[in-house]
């Protein structure tokens, strides 16, 4: 069994790789088995890999390089006795520590060494975090040896061919990869890259890496959604209005905001962005959502004191009648529909 970790910064293209990856390696004939790990007490990404019948396993609720350390080498453990998957695929969350990562592997899972790594980067925000998270994006590139800038559809060729040269200042030892995920970009990538990464010989020297720019913040709701539901731009204008609320005047917004909800014949929507500007959304769904929904902010900034007014607020406007409660702990993926209805 061998692992292979594919991190990045929030909202960076994590899961679209992971999913272009998977569905090449599944063609193979691989055997799978994909550790989802969510900052968040909810996990939404794991709803789209399971689309692709893949054997997903969620960690909510904390980072796997810190917060759960000891359940990621437990689930590793555990999938090293089944003996059952030649490949494990683990996402991390966006503000995990892939350098502390590979630390915590290397001393509790030796049979797995630091695993290989593939970290994907943000083209559109590589000025940002360049300038607000420095230590964080050298510790991902420390220990990646493939690295994919992703929407690099959305800037300049120069700027791309640019900060491809920066991005190879900080990973010598790995390729890097400008492409859009999007699509079939990311299965057209792992044509590529799934193969290199398997081949991968040399182990980063993660030792003196420093990990890290401060500590994060994440939180959960659920959502109950009016009978005459939300519509799917809605949805999305719902996230761009509550990441264009957050950030304090004069800062960028380093975080990610994402919801998920059903439509009533059962198909899903994930909507997901990292700036206003910037909001996607992937799934089956074809009508408005109904029923229940969730909703995850994560930051790597204090998040307001005032976010559950603020985020009640946006709501009802966006669906009135609608409400939300928080989620205070990490539930059981199996059990979030057994909830208390959210109050208004």
């Amino acid at each position: 069994m061998r692992l292979v970790t594919v991190g990045g910064f929030l909202g960076a293209g994590k899961t679209s790789l992971l999913q272009g990856l998977a569905r090449w390696w599944g063609e193979q004939g691989q055997r799978l088995l994909v550790l989802e790990n969510e900052a968040g007490q909810v996990g939404l990404d794991d709803r789209l890999l399971r689309d692709l019948s893949l054997e997903v396993r969620l960690l909510p609720g904390g980072c796997a390089c810190c917060d759960l350390q000891g359940v990621l080498v437990d689930k590793l453990k555990q999938a090293l006795e089944e003996d059952s998957w030649d490949l494990v695929l683990l996402e991390p969350s966006g503000v995990a520590s892939l350098a502390s990562l590979g630390q915590v592997l290397e001393r509790y899972v030796p049979e797995l060494g630091q695993g290989i790594t593939a970290t994907v980067v943000d083209a559109s925000r590589h000025a940002t975090m360049t300038k607000a998270l420095p230590k964080l994006l050298a510790d991902h590139l420390a220990a990646s040896s493939q690295v994919v800038l992703s929407k690099a559809d959305l800037m300049p060729a120069e700027e791309v061919k640019r900060i491809g040269a920066q991005l190879r200042l900080g990973a010598p030892q790995a390729q890097v990869w400008p492409v859009d995920l999007r699509g079939t970009g990311a299965y057209e990538l792992a044509r590529e890259v799934a193969p290199r990464l398997l081949a991968s010989e040399t182990t980063p020297d993660l030792a003196s890496t420093t990990a890290g720019d401060g500590p994060h913040q994440a939180q959960s709701y659920a959502l109950n959604l009016p009978e005459n539901g939300l519509s799917h731009q809605a949805a999305k204008s719902l996230v761009g209005s509550i990441i264009a609320a957050l950030p304090a005047p004069g800062q960028d917004w380093l975080g990610h905001v994402k919801l998920w909800g059903e439509d009533a014949s059962g198909g899903h929507l994930l909507a997901s962005g990292t700036t206003a500007q910037d909001v996607s959304s992937r799934g089956d769904s074809s009508g408005s959502l109904t029923g229940r929904a969730w909703l995850v902010v994560i930051s790597h900034q204090p998040l307001p004191p005032d976010l559950d007014e603020t985020l009640h607020r946006l709501l009802t406007q966006a669906a009135p009648g609608a409400c939300l409660e928080p989620v205070r702990s990490a539930p059981s993926l199996f059990s979030l529909g057994s909830l208390g209805q959210p109050k208004a």
